[in-house]
């Protein structure tokens, strides 16, 4: 399993994923690695996260990147709808005898074939005439639904084991707040959640997209940089409930 996170911020975009790859059944017994990368940059101003079958993902995410590089393509909805096409392609070769869409009570009782679980969240900015980011967007693409675009228009968007990055999301976003800030929050919701599912964890990836200055990834000190800071934010809250007493 996994968690990917994308907030938006008054300056930008923070976007997050952690690294725990899961392999068999989560109602019995499976192996776990926390190698995988689920943050990738595909256009100067556009990043995307992936969750699901990390193996078909990657092969279809390094194949779109090397096409939107040849053509020179940005944008986050140029991106996203270059990403969507190619998957759905793709799906369709790989997996022809298997619909697309199937009955949700059939697939979850193991009565019909599905095909292999993938999501994508791609951000970015759509791009003004003269070459800048303007408009930030999140969009999630989702196999059970054949890849239809899903635009997040209310501030964030998250994929994978989601019930505590909601719960906290919904608590603490504040859409005026700053890239930093945001990021910070974006690396807190997913150490937390990895703190009570051990669905994820790993290392946690970071990318920052800005209008001015197109996609970022944080290295690995910088994010445990975050994650530091985090703690200390979070020990503060924890002694607000408490009374000290001297002596």
């Amino acid at each position: 399993m996994t968690l990917l996170v994308a907030i938006k911020a008054r300056d930008g975009l923070a976007l997050a994923a952690d690294s725990r790859g899961t392999f068999g059944d989560p109602r019995g017994v499976t192996a776990q690695n926390d190698s995988q990368q689920k943050a990738h940059v595909l256009a100067p101003h556009v990043a995307v996260l992936a969750a699901g079958s990390g193996e078909v993902g990657t092969v279809i995410v390094q194949e779109v990147a090397n096409d939107l590089q040849q053509r020179a393509l940005d944008g986050v909805t140029e991106v996203m709808n270059v990403l969507r096409d190619t998957t759905r392609r793709n799906y369709q070769e790989w997996f022809p005898s298997v619909p697309a869409i199937q009955a949700p009570q059939l697939a979850i009782t193991g009565q019909a074939p599905v095909r292999p679980d993938l999501a994508f969240i791609v951000a970015g900015y759509e791009l003004a005439s003269e070459g800048e980011g303007n408009e930030p967007k999140m969009y999630q693409l989702q196999a059970g639904t054949d890849f239809s675009p899903m635009l997040h228009d209310y501030g964030f968007a998250v994929a994978g084991v989601a019930q505590y990055a909601l719960y906290l999301l919904n608590r603490l976003y504040e859409p005026d707040r700053s890239v930093q800030e945001m990021t910070a929050l974006a690396v807190y919701v997913i150490t937390e959640t990895a703190s009570q599912d051990g669905k994820v964890g790993g290392p946690v990836n970071v990318v920052q997209i800005r209008p001015d200055r197109g996609c970022e990834g944080l290295d690995e000190k910088a994010v445990l940089g975050v994650i530091a800071d985090n703690e200390n934010r979070s020990r503060s809250l924890r002694d607000s409930f408490y009374e000290r007493r001297d002596g």
